[in-house]
């Protein structure tokens, strides 16, 4: 009885386990990815060159926060679901400014949560504060030609 028992947990905790690692799965594929300084280079533009130059095959979003920021805190849920509005035609990032400070002061990040939103072709532009998330979308769409 008790091996049976076992045997029985042991299935449920894997399907679980399954069931959880594949929606897990489903909900990053068009989410807000957290990356680093050095990532940023490879995988957006070399912020340190002289001339923008995007990296990505599609436009990005990256929203520049702190841990401590409350505005912040209240821009990550919003984020994760404009990610999902795109669908995967826009990528989104984050870069923590506290744990990435050569890259807050080349954007020159003095207030946060900042977006920035780097299309293909042409200059990124930056958003300060924090909005309705209707207004967050309307602007990323005007600056992505979207």
């Amino acid at each position: 009885m008790f091996v049976a028992l076992a045997a029985l947990l042991a299935f449920c905790v894997s399907a679980q386990t399954r069931v959880g690692g594949y929606h897990h799965e489903e909900d990053t594929i068009y989410t807000v990815h957290s990356i680093n300084q050095e990532d940023f280079m490879t995988v957006i533009a070399d912020w340190s060159a002289h001339d923008w130059v995007m990296l990505n095959e599609r436009p990005v979003v990256v929203d520049f926060y702190a841990d401590w920021c409350q505005p912040c805190k209240r821009l990550d849920p919003m984020l994760r679901q404009i990610a999902q509005h795109y669908n995967g035609t826009v990528d989104f990032y984050r870069v923590n400014v506290d744990h990435n400070r050569d890259i807050a002061d080349v954007f020159q990040i003095r207030s946060i949560p900042m977006l920035l939103i780097c299309p293909l072709q042409g200059e990124p532009k930056s958003i300060i504060g924090l909005y309705p998330q209707r207004e967050y979308i309307r602007i990323i769409n005007q600056v992505l030609g979207l």
